[in-house]
């Protein structure tokens, strides 16, 4: 298992203060303060699991990134991880590209590494239960969306500067395209997170060209 964590209400609130995004910027002054409130979200994050006993070894995404790619000597480290017995934590953080800096979210970083790992299923713990059709309509929940989005409407969060669920949504047809089941189910939802954990259908589950 790997882990990746978005910026909630940390990282979001400088980004769209600062107007920075994916664009690279070089403003420096402003950077810092994203990325130290993304160190500390990620520190708060790991003493929770090890306050419950769960073995967590954090990766920075600066040390895993170059030139916006993760270089394949990454594969073997992060599986030596799990060999070990240890759960790897990324998150979406501001990387250092030839032009200067730009955000990297977390759900572009689940598709880098579904293609640098081909792992067997990815889950997107959100706050909701799933994908629906009318967000005002709770019967409204689609299980399966295929490549032709179920002419979905999108919106976009207050303070979600990476794309909302719109970038979720396309990232998971990606990463369905290459073989691997993706699902949306609520992370707040213990017994759903846990069957989709093991496996269950819960939620929506994307389904790409090539599955």
């Amino acid at each position: 298992m790997i882990i990746v964590h978005g910026a909630g209400s940390f990282g979001h609130y400088y980004a769209k203060r600062y107007r920075i995004s994916d664009k690279p910027t070089k403003s420096t002054k402003h950077v810092v303060k994203i990325r130290d409130s993304m160190q500390l979200l990620n520190q708060k994050i790991i003493k929770i699991f090890h306050e419950n006993h769960v073995n967590t070894f954090s990766f920075s995404p600066t040390s895993m990134y170059n030139n916006k790619k993760i270089p394949i000597d990454w594969k073997n480290i992060l599986q030596k991880s799990i060999s070990l017995d240890l759960i790897p934590v990324t998150f979406g953080d501001v990387l250092i590209a030839n032009n200067g800096f730009y955000i990297h979210s977390g759900d572009l970083i689940v598709h880098d590494l579904c293609k640098l790992l081909n792992p067997k299923r990815v889950i997107f713990a959100s706050n909701i239960d799933g994908i629906y059709q009318n967000p005002e309509d709770d019967s409204s929940l689609i299980p399966i969306i295929n490549n032709n989005k179920n002419n979905l409407k999108f919106s976009k969060l207050h303070y979600d500067v990476t794309g909302g669920i719109k970038t979720k949504i396309n990232q998971s047809l990606k990463i369905a395209n290459l073989g691997i089941d993706v699902q949306i189910t609520n992370g707040l939802n213990t017994k759903n997170l846990s069957k989709a954990l093991n496996g269950e259908h819960v939620g929506t589950l994307f389904v790409g060209d090539n599955v």
